[in-house]
């Protein structure tokens, strides 16, 4: 097989996984994204933030992020931005494992809640798993908390036109759409902790073998 057939077999089980978690994403939180005061930010967090599909976020420098945004927005976005970054590296990384055994073990399209949760035991990553999660709940604090501070919106028109002339817009607009989503909320905590004991408890029942 050609090394290019290789790469398109490897993205499309890629898509198949994606498609895969985010299907599971939707249907273990169904409630909050019915809810109409979650609507916003549970597309925000299940759609854009916990299981993205596009990882370009990974290839912006973060010096370069940092030069265009010192001086010019709130402190407090450059930290939440960072983690955003990490948590799709961390993510694109995670989902990259589980194609490779998917590969190996002959798993394709047609895989099952039994393939996924085998393939998940086998990684060994516990730990990476629950830093994931840990990781994932701080980046929806910290955009709950910059979406109550006015200096938030301010700085993001500062920086936007110039962020798609040097081609990190798409950073800036994911940010505004975190800010837009979460500026409604007046509580963040039942959302944040909701997540954070669904996902431990799944991920503690594929580790466990308890399906």
């Amino acid at each position: 097989m050609t090394e290019p057939a290789n790469h398109q077999d490897f993205e499309r089980l890629k898509r198949t996984l994606q498609a895969f978690q985010s299907a599971r994403l939707n249907d273990t939180y169904a409630d909050l994204k019915n809810d109409p005061e979650y609507a916003k930010i549970g597309h925000f967090f299940f759609e854009k933030l916990y299981a993205p599909e596009d990882f370009s976020f990974r290839d912006t420098s973060i010096k370069k992020l940092h030069r265009l945004l010192k001086g010019k927005v709130y402190k407090g976005m450059v930290t939440a931005i960072t983690q955003v970054i990490e948590l799709h590296e961390l993510s694109d990384m995670l989902d990259d494992r589980m194609v490779e055994r998917m590969i190996k073990t002959g798993v394709g399209e047609n895989m099952e809640m039994d393939h996924y949760q085998e393939i998940y035991r086998s990684l060994d990553n516990y730990d990476q798993r629950i830093y994931q999660i840990k990781l994932s709940t701080e980046v929806t604090r910290a955009f709950h908390k910059l979406s109550k501070k006015w200096v938030v919106a301010l700085s993001l028109k500062t920086v936007r036109s110039a962020a798609h002339f040097i081609g990190m817009g798409k950073i800036i607009d994911f940010v505004y759409e975190g800010y837009d989503g979460f500026r409604t909320i007046k509580k963040i905590d039942f959302f944040v902790e909701t997540v954070e004991q669904r996902e431990t408890a799944w991920h503690d029942e594929i580790w466990y073998g308890k399906a």
